[in-house]
């Protein structure tokens, strides 16, 4: 299963996910869960980096299975901090519509900060 880890605040700001696990909804190669989890994530992770004109604390396993994507609120502008949270709440709305069709494969959790 994949496992997504919203890393939030009390006020429900985030500052970075982390996605972990495999699907296995199919072959390896085949495998659409993961083929859309994966493209979720990465694409935020690139559009974090482009769109604040930051470098988010990036981790990524060896052989795939694992992305943590973090960002220091404190080096943020107010500008960038809305644009963050717009890319982040839009990856999380993208997460629950995956979650509601393939839950048995993807699950979506959320870490206070």
């Amino acid at each position: 299963m994949i496992t997504v880890e919203i890393h939030s605040n009390e006020n429900r700001e985030s500052y970075g996910f982390e996605i972990s696990g495999h699907a296995y909804s199919g072959e390896p190669g085949h495998d659409l869960v993961c083929a859309g989890a994966s493209a979720i994530a990465f694409g935020s992770a690139n559009a974090i980096g482009q769109l604040l004109q930051i470098t988010p604390g990036i981790e990524q396993g060896e052989e795939g299975g694992y992305l943590s994507v973090v960002v220091d609120p404190a080096d943020l502008t107010p500008e960038q901090d809305a644009k963050l949270q717009t890319i982040l709440q839009t990856m999380v709305t993208q997460f629950y519509t995956m979650v509601a069709s393939y839950g048995d494969y993807i699950e979506l959790k959320y870490k206070m900060l």
